[in-house]
């Protein structure tokens, strides 16, 4: 399932126009910038919240689970390719904060492990 992310424009941008957004934003998260991480993973919040709450019932362990989610997040970014499509992301970064949310509650791999074994 793929959320869509809220890029907080009101509705006034194309989807061309976040797909360019979220692609600055990955590309200055990547090479270290405090703000990117933050906006992103703010636009990610939906995303990392929704598998927090599939994850756990738990308020406290479900900002356990949000925060695994971020590290995962920023982690996806710093190793995302720079000539990536930047709509592609969310999938791609979906294994690796899969990962660590697994990590966090002691369990093995990401997404790709649970669906391919291994």
């Amino acid at each position: 399932m793929k959320i869509p992310l809220n890029m907080g424009d009101g509705g006034n941008t194309t989807a061309a126009q976040k797909t360019q957004a979220l692609g600055r934003l990955i590309k200055a998260a990547r090479e270290g910038d405090w703000d990117a991480k933050s906006n992103l993973a703010r636009q990610f919040t939906p995303l990392l919240t929704s598998l927090a709450e599939k994850r756990s019932s738990d308020i406290g362990e479900i900002n356990n689970l949000i925060e695994a989610g971020k590290k995962g997040l920023y982690r996806a970014a710093k190793k995302s390719k720079a000539h990536a499509p930047a709509d592609r992301f969310q999938i791609f970064a979906l294994d690796f904060i899969e990962r660590e949310m697994a990590r966090v509650q002691g369990g093995g791999g990401g997404l790709l492990s649970r669906l391919f074994g291994g």
